[in-house]
This record gives structure tokens, C-alpha cells and sequence, in this order.
């Protein structure tokens, strides 16, 4: 596995797009998202250290490169019971402070308790990073989960491929509102 970094633009009502930030993706031997097997392992300790090697050297090659970037990694809900995790974030934190961000996934089947992620979304903003909601209204980021979240989350992310069947004055209508 290894990870790309996906741009993320930033659209005006003219639809001009220019870099805003990145995102960064894993990618199996074949460049695509490594599947439900990889979630999965998500929820052991032993898929979390392999994550986490991936990810700290994707993050150090990519921002040696380019120090002024901003990369959002995301995070599944499940990684946030392992302290390893935990640790991690710290070490970015202190190597790239501002560099790196969190993006909070939408898949949160693992988590049994209503507020878990509520005191794990103000556990990373008093670390000081900055938070994305990803796919909202997809998965399980609801609109009630975001307005409750308000108070600590900078970004919310649609995904444009809500629309990809429908017509383009409808997509532009939709990035005007």
C-alpha cells in the first residue's frame, strides 16, 4: 500500500478552481482504495501500525518536498480507540503543526456509543487540529452529527459525485448556494 495526495480545490460561482489543499489517499498495487479488507483491519492494532508506517512516511516525503502544503489524512472513527493512533497525531502535530489536518470519515459502523466520537472530535481539536467532515450526508455523517459538531469543525466536504446524475445547471445552482 502506498498513499497519493488528491487536490482539493476550492470552486468560486464562476466555477474557477484553484488548489486549496490535499487530501491524502491510500492506494493498493492496482491504485485503488484498498476495500472492505482494509477497513477491517482498521479495527486491529495490527492494521493500525501498518497505517501509520504509511502514513508517517507518505507525510514526511511529501511535505520535504513542499513545506507550505496543507494535507488532510483521514481518519476512520474505529482508529481512534488505539493510543498508537494517538501518538502518532501527537508527532505530526509537533512536526508539521499546521501542515497536516484531519478529515473524519463517514463510515462509523464500529462505534457502539452515541457521544464516542463527539470526545474524540474535541480530543483532536484541543491538540490543535484543524477538522473536516468528510462525504457529508453520506455514510453516517448526517446533518444532525455536523450541527452538532459546529463549534469545532472548520470544513465540511460534499461530494460532487452526489451529482453525477444530474444536469450541470443543477450542479451550478447547487455550488451557488
Amino acid at each position: 500500500m502506498y498513499n497519493i495526495f488528491q487536490l482539493i480545490l476550492s470552486v468560486d460561482q464562476a466555477m474557477n478552481a484553484e488548489i486549496d489543499t490535499y487530501e491524502m489517499l491510500i492506494r493498493n498495487n492496482n491504485g485503488e482504495f484498498p476495500g472492505i479488507n482494509f477497513l477491517h483491519s482498521l479495527t486491529t492494532q495490527e492494521g493500525n501500525d501498518a497505517w501509520i508506517k504509511a502514513s508517517r512516511k507518505s507525510l514526511k516525503n511529501a511535505l520535504n518536498e513542499q513545506q507550505n502544503r496543507k494535507i488532510y489524512i483521514n481518519l476512520e472513527p474505529c482508529q481512534m480507540k488505539f493510543e498508537s493512533i494517538w501518538q502518532f497525531l501527537a508527532e505530526i502535530r509537533e512536526a508539521y503543526h499546521d501542515h497536516v489536518a484531519i478529515e473524519i470519515t463517514e463510515r462509523r459502523e464500529t462505534i457502539h456509543s452515541l457521544d464516542y466520537l463527539d470526545r474524540e472530535i474535541q480530543r483532536l481539536k484541543e491538540m490543535g487540529f484543524e477538522l473536516a467532515i468528510d462525504d457529508v450526508c453520506a455514510g453516517s455523517n448526517s446533518y444532525a452529527f455536523i450541527k452538532r459538531q459546529l463549534k469545532v469543525v472548520s470544513r465540511i466536504k460534499l461530494s460532487l459525485l452526489l451529482f453525477k446524475d444530474e444536469d450541470y445547471e443543477l450542479m451550478i445552482r447547487f455550488v451557488n448556494a
